[in-house]
């Protein structure tokens, strides 16, 4: 071993110990970032994987494997994957980012509303909600689930899935599936009163600047540890040099 790189690696360990038996309490947090937050308007905050509140989430945010997401009356979000999609969530929604997804990403959409764009042809999403799993390729498509889930396809397809059967969705179709323990129904072609039109009011200004800031890989990377001394809970970030 370099000894550069051994002594690089016994400082790290030496603060994480440190931080383990001078802050009671210390849990280490770090998790692969999964998207970056690209509009936020209105009440939207996050739960982080493994806290038990939630805190405000802002433009530039990142996002991890097991965050949780939700949106307040009035209230909407966006957000840019790692995997090349934009996920828009509308008012009164709440999502997560499944942690270790490994073929395609996926999001957990708990209640509310979601649209999703890809940002390039090779993106994949699928998106697990009570009712059914909508695998989406390529595609901009509406979700929604209230008391039963309703997917709208305007752009590509999506195949909605659960035990009970599966349909597949073309441009221009929908499917309603009215629980977790019905089928998708048939596919059907949406009329004009069908189409929605919420997103667009969702504007996000430049992109590829969050593109940019999501795939860099490198560089310094931070160690989050969350402490718990005299009844406070605050999170401690450790820069890590990459050598």
């Amino acid at each position: 071993m370099n000894c550069k790189t051994g002594n690089g690696l016994v400082k790290i360990a030496a603060v994480l110990l440190l931080a383990a038996v001078w802050l009671p309490g210390a849990a280490m947090a770090a998790g692969k970032v999964n998207a970056i937050v690209v509009y936020v308007n209105g009440d939207v905050q996050v739960k982080r994987a493994g806290d038990k509140v939630y805190a405000a989430l802002a433009l530039n945010d990142l996002l991890y494997g097991g965050d949780e997401v939700k949106t307040g009356e009035a209230s909407q979000a966006s957000l840019a994957t790692k995997g090349g999609a934009e996920v828009r969530l509308n008012q009164n929604s709440t999502f997560a980012i499944e942690p270790g997804a490994k073929i395609r990403e996926m999001l957990r959409l708990k209640t509310g509303q979601l649209w999703t764009r890809m940002l390039h042809k090779m993106a994949k999403l699928d998106v697990r909600t009570p009712s059914a799993v909508c695998a989406i390729r390529g595609t901009e498509a509406d979700i929604e689930q209230r008391s039963q889930l309703t997917v709208k396809v305007y752009e590509g397809h999506v195949d909605v899935q659960n035990p009970q059967g599966k349909q597949s969705l073309k441009a221009g179709q929908m499917s309603t599936v009215s629980g977790a323990g019905a089928a998708p129904s048939a596919a059907k072609q949406m009329s004009a009163s069908d189409m929605g039109n919420w997103q667009e009011g969702i504007a996000v200004k430049d992109m590829q600047q969050f593109l940019d800031k999501l795939a860099v890989d490198g560089g310094d990377k931070k160690l989050k540890i969350k402490v718990d001394k005299d009844g406070t809970t605050k999170d401690v970030e450790i820069k890590l040099k990459k050598k």
